[in-house]
């Protein structure tokens, strides 16, 4: 296969998306001074992840600088809260084996070798970590890998109580005695926070390790004292939060989860209880935006919480009495990670993974200080990991907004190559996954980057935040709950009508592309009759739902979108949103692309439709399923990445 879009200089190749870095998990130094983070390859060579540390003074501009080799997988960093070291996960023992807990002066060099901070048993893996507030204790989950059952076991029995992670806590002041089991059942410990006294933890429980569990069935909550080992306080969640809890000095417990907390898809918002087993109550946001993050402070009962606000995001501070003051908010641009630190009365300082598709700036790690009086604002780069990408050829994006024919207001983003004459242009619908997700003014490159990418192609891209996205408040996303094909396409359909209407877009070269709930969307509009897409690619897409809530390793989660599941035959809701039911219509070359090994969206998704497209779509339809192997839904390997960007390419560039 040719890669017809390397021949055109300035656009992004497919083998440059392929090798590309992410950075993630920042984390500052008690005081400040010092960020650690993670740099490493989005897409594996070999069977298993590389990463590396990186470490920066936050007071001088280009500081970053590896502290670890990355030919193992480094992650997870954290700042022990006054020795200066840090504390991180690694597979360096055995690649691609169990995790253990290492520890690495900040002032280290690659040549410098991390310890190893205590033993484990053979095949037991961390899962988590986390040091106490006063730094003497650090308590962890740990489950055996699966490495040990697969040597004896000839068959699997489905959901099988595997993998169950107990916690444990261990002193930091005496490293040889072995951590003590604090919580070991028969259910999974999937998340813990310390109280603010550093004497006791709140931990939460599920039934099993899977995903079906964690995002769709009752979680329980209480608190063990690390002395005693005593157990109190247990507290029901009807569904599991979407944050870890932050447990505040003064004893309540803030965290995020929906705003209308019996519904599969709502807003995030924030939350308190005053104590570990009082009712919840909404503490704020959720009406016109939605929560993405929230930090502890660990200083004076302070948290922050980022935010999804349309297009944008704003970072929130809370003091003790949960009154906010904004230090941040982007401005045609988007982050995709932070931390931040009190460092004195209304003083703050933070760092950013910032990234914007308007002014033309890649990812990278940026410093900022602000006090609760004035905001704050960026002021230095601490990082240059993407200047492999100059501002000639990174693609533009800007804010689009309309109005759907139902009276909702909208939003989306339109991109295109730089100096781009935006006159009837070749156009590309780009349709983000999730639906809780949204596309944004960011300039990051990962596996479902395929809107940046097509934009560098020479194409008019756009991407509508769909009914069902984030950014817009509770009512927004609420469409989502049985609602597939209804407003979501009409939010799609008319973000392409008015492109058209002012002329951006030639209305005979149109092709639509998306992956996932994006994929899903692909299906359903070039099976809609009089559909004027010329072409479609459906990664991951979901073509029949009701098929999807009985395969899904989420069920409860995809049974909520359509509206029903095969089991309750009395509901057949999710019959009207199936694309399959339509491949009669479809009319026009079709891609499809899939991992072998989706858990999410199985590849029998993308077999049916292909097969229905096959005996009663219009002959012009020609559709191609390609089938990756070893892949779950988001790829990890780069030769498979590579191709699903070339195919990408080429695909497109036929039929516009």
């Amino acid at each position: 296969m040719s890669d017809s879009s390397e021949a055109r200089p300035g656009r992004i190749t497919p083998e440059e998306i392929a090798r590309t870095d992410s950075i993630h998990s920042p984390k500052l130094s008690q005081d400040g001074a010092y960020v650690v983070y993670c740099v490493g390859p989005n897409f594996r060579t070999g069977d298993h992840s590389t990463t590396a540390l990186w470490v920066a003074e936050t007071s001088v501009e280009n500081s970053a600088r590896k502290i670890t080799s990355g030919d193992k997988h480094d992650y997870a960093p954290s700042f022990h809260p006054s020795s200066g070291l840090i504390y991180f996960l690694s597979d360096r023992e055995k690649a691609g084996g169990p995790a253990k807990l290492y520890s690495i002066p900040v002032d280290a060099t690659v040549e410098t070798d991390a310890s190893l901070v205590f033993t484990l048993e053979e095949y037991q893996n961390f899962t988590s970590y986390d040091i106490s507030p006063d730094g003497n204790y650090i308590a962890f989950t740990s489950a055996k890998k699966d490495e040990q059952d697969t040597k004896t076991k000839v068959f699997k029995i489905w959901r099988e109580k595997t993998g169950l992670a107990s916690l444990y806590v261990a002193d930091l002041r005496h490293l040889h005695e072995t951590p003590r089991v604090l919580v070991k059942t028969d259910e999974h410990v999937h998340s813990f926070s310390w109280s603010a006294d550093s004497r006791s933890i709140l931990y939460r429980l599920s039934d099993y390790a899977d995903e079906e569990c964690l995002r769709g069935q009752p979680i329980r909550e209480a608190v063990v004292d690390i002395h005693s080992g005593i157990t109190r306080d247990e507290f029901l969640h009807p569904r599991n939060p979407s944050s870890a809890s932050v447990w505040r000095e003064r004893g309540d417990i803030v965290f995020l989860q929906n705003t209308t907390p019996g519904c599969f898809f709502s807003a995030q918002s924030l939350w308190a209880r005053p104590s570990p087993v009082a009712a919840t109550a909404h503490v704020k946001y959720g009406e016109n935006d939605g929560t993405l993050m929230i930090v502890d402070l660990r200083k004076d009962s302070q948290y922050a919480v980022a935010v999804a606000r349309g297009l944008g995001t704003i970072v929130d501070v809370f003091d003790v009495n949960h009154k906010a003051s904004t230090i941040y908010a982007t401005q045609d641009d988007q982050i995709s990670g932070l931390d931040i630190k009190a460092i004195s009365k209304g003083r703050y300082c933070f760092v950013i993974l910032r990234s914007s598709a308007v002014r033309g700036e890649p990812l990278e790690v940026w410093f900022g200080s602000a006090d609760e009086t004035t905001g704050g604002k960026v002021t230095h780069k601490l990082s240059s990991h993407n200047i492999w990408l100059p501002q000639e050829r990174m693609p533009v994006s800007r804010p689009c907004y309309w109005i759907s024919p139902d009276g909702q207001d909208v939003q989306g983003v339109i991109s295109h190559p730089r100096g781009a004459d935006l006159k009837a242009m070749p156009t590309v619908v780009a349709i983000h996954g999730g639906p809780t997700d949204r596309d944004s003014l960011d300039l990051t490159f990962h596996f479902l980057s395929w809107r940046l990418f097509l934009a560098s192609q020479g194409y008019l891209v756009l991407s509508p935040n769909y009914r069902g996205s984030i950014g817009r408040g509770d009512a927004f996303v609420k469409h989502a709950n049985g609602g597939m094909g209804t407003t979501d396409w009409m939010d799609v359909q008319s973000m392409v009508d008015q492109s058209i209407a002012e002329g951006l877009v030639d209305p005979s070269r149109v092709v639509i592309v998306g992956y996932s709930q994006g994929g899903f969307l692909t299906a359903w509009g070039v099976s809609r009759p009089n559909s004027i897409f010329k072409a479609g690619v459906d990664g991951a897409g979901v073509t029949d739902w009701g098929m999807l809530a009985a395969t899904s390793d989420v069920p409860d989660l995809e049974a909520a979108l359509c509206g029903g599941a095969t089991w309750t035959p009395e509901d057949t809701s999710f019959l009207r949103g199936s694309p399959i039911r339509d491949s009669k219509n479809v009319n026009v070359p079709l891609l499809l692309l899939h991992g072998e090994q989706d858990k999410r969206v199985p590849v029998t998704q993308a077999i049916a439709f292909l097969r229905g497209v096959e005996r009663v779509g219009q002959p012009s339809s020609k559709p191609m399923l390609v089938v990756y192997p070893r892949e779950d839904h988001i790829f990890q390997e780069r030769t498979h990445v590579e191709d699903v960007y070339r195919r990408l390419a080429e695909h497109v560039e036929s039929f516009l």
